[in-house]
C-alpha cells in the first residue's frame, strides 16, 4: 500500500498509531445480535485450520463479502488486490436471518460501503493461538463482542490482556501479536466488521477514541483497500 499524508481524490482515511487499539463509543444491541449467531452456529465454517499456528476451535460465517464459503481476506482467493475482491462484495445467504444485525450496520455503523462482515464463533476450549495479521500499524478492523465468556482471554504478545466485555467494540491494531483462548465452558460469539470508507463520523469517532485514551495518531490516506 502507498499512503499520503494529505486527502487525494478517491482515497481513505486511514488512522496510524502505535495505540495496540482504540476503543469506540457505538451502541451494540449486542445480545439480539448474539442471539442471531447463536441461531445459526450449524451455518459456522472452519477459519484458518489450515494455516501453521495450529488454531483450535476457530469458525466463521460471512454475512457480507465474497461469499458464505470465502471469510478470508482476499488473497486467499486469487485476487490481485482489495479493490478488485471488493467489487465481487454483496450480503451472502444468511444476511436474512439476521435482521437485526443487518439493520444496525446498515444504520448505525459510520460505513457507506462494508468491506468483510463476519460472526466469528470460538468454541468452549478453544483458542487462537499468537499471530500478526497485517504489516500496518493501523486499528481498522473493529471487533465487537456480543458474548465473551469470563475465563475468555485476549492476549497481547508483551503478555497484558484487554477487558473486553459484551457490547464492546474495539478497532483493533492488528499488527501486534495476538492470541484468544477460550478457557470456559461457553462458546464466544464476535462480529468483526471491515470498511472501505472512512466517513466523517467513522474520523470523528476515531479522534475521539484517540483523544480518550491519550495516545498519539495521524490520518493517512491511500486509494489501495486495506
Amino acid at each position: 500500500m502507498q499512503f499520503n499524508t494529505e486527502p487525494i481524490p478517491d482515497a481513505r482515511a486511514y488512522m496510524w498509531t502505535q495505540a495496540k487499539c482504540l476503543k469506540l463509543d457505538l451502541s451494540v444491541p449486542h445480545e439480539a445480535m448474539a442471539g442471531e449467531a447463536r441461531a445459526l452456529r450449524d451455518r459456522f465454517i472452519p477459519y484458518r485450520n489450515q494455516d501453521s499456528y495450529g488454531h483450535q476451535g476457530w469458525y466463521s460465517l460471512p454475512l457480507f463479502g465474497l461469499s458464505l464459503d470465502k471469510p478470508m481476506s482476499w488473497d486467499a482467493y486469487g485476487y490481485a488486490n482489495a479493490n478488485e475482491a471488493a467489487k465481487d462484495f454483496d450480503w451472502t445467504s444468511v444476511a436474512k436471518h439476521c435482521p437485526i444485525t443487518v439493520n444496525w450496520l446498515k444504520t448505525q455503523f459510520p460505513s457507506n460501503k462494508l468491506g468483510r462482515v463476519r460472526f466469528m464463533l470460538l468454541e468452549a476450549g478453544g483458542f487462537i493461538a499468537p499471530h500478526i495479521d497485517s504489516p500496518y500499524s493501523i486499528p481498522d478492523p473493529v471487533n465487537i463482542a456480543l458474548t465473551n465468556p469470563q475465563d475468555c482471554v485476549w492476549q497481547w504478545g508483551d503478555g497484558t490482556t484487554l477487558d473486553f466485555p459484551p457490547g464492546t467494540a474495539y478497532a483493533m491494531n492488528i499488527s501486534y501479536e495476538h492470541s484468544i483462548y477460550n478457557r470456559s465452558n461457553e462458546d464466544r460469539y464476535h462480529l468483526i466488521v471491515h470498511h472501505h470508507d472512512s466517513t466523517e463520523e467513522w474520523k470523528q469517532l476515531m479522534t475521539t477514541a484517540l483523544e480518550k485514551q491519550d495516545e498519539e495518531g495521524y490520518f493517512y490516506y491511500s486509494t489501495d483497500l486495506y
